[in-house]
């Protein structure tokens, strides 16, 4: 068979590809489309985790990665990786081993708490507030210069 060409099971004739009715009346099938790759997740850097949270030493960086590596492990261990790499705090750390130790050990148990929080729907009662009501106001955005914001 030639390419670009299907041929009916029906009367043995050729077609054009993109054909979907034979002159015999046979439907020829639809092919189903190719579904798209999902992009991969983004995989978790924890050395990118430790930049954010940790200063980097100017010297001695080697023991200082073979020690930051073995404290976030120890985090990771009791938290996970996704969460260590969103928490957040006002500054950052000379080294992990203030979020291993027990006076930092509550502040990390509170974040992780409010990053697994879901809501219990069963508890709260749902409101139906009813049909909209009124028209749809469309207001025109302007452009607004300094001048004219120094003008008013």
């Amino acid at each position: 068979m030639p390419r670009g060409k299907k041929q009916c099971p029906e009367c043995s004739l050729e077609f054009g590809a993109r054909k979907s009715v034979c002159d015999c009346g046979y439907i020829f099938s639809k092919v189903v489309k190719k579904t798209t790759k999902s992009k991969p997740e983004k995989k978790i850097n924890k050395r990118e985790i430790l930049f954010r949270l940790v200063d980097k030493p100017k010297e001695n960086k080697r023991f200082f990665f073979m020690r930051e590596m073995k404290f976030l492990n120890d985090l990771s261990s009791r938290y996970s990786l996704e969460f260590l790499g969103v928490v957040t705090f006002p500054k950052k750390f000379k080294s992990l081993a203030y979020l291993v130790s027990p006076k930092l050990k509550g502040t990390m148990d509170t974040k992780w708490r409010a990053f697994n929080y879901r809501v219990d729907k069963n508890k709260y009662q749902e409101y139906n507030i009813g049909e909209k009501t009124g028209k749809d106001i469309s207001i025109p955005k302007k452009i607004k210069t300094t001048k004219d914001f120094l003008n008013e």
